[in-house]
């Protein structure tokens, strides 16, 4: 099964994606984001 994107549902590619941890439930938990969406987030995180 091909992991996909948590924004945006893309296909990742093998050792191309970064992961990015959010909170649910009052539990902190990683999910996967390609380049893109991960740079947005970094991005969001700063300010």
């Amino acid at each position: 099964m091909e992991q996909q994107c948590f924004y945006c549902n893309s296909e990742l590619e093998e050792n191309n994606f970064q992961y990015a941890s959010f909170i649910q439930d009052s539990d902190h938990v990683e999910q996967p984001l390609c380049k893109e969406c991960y740079k947005e987030w970094l991005a969001g995180i700063k300010g």
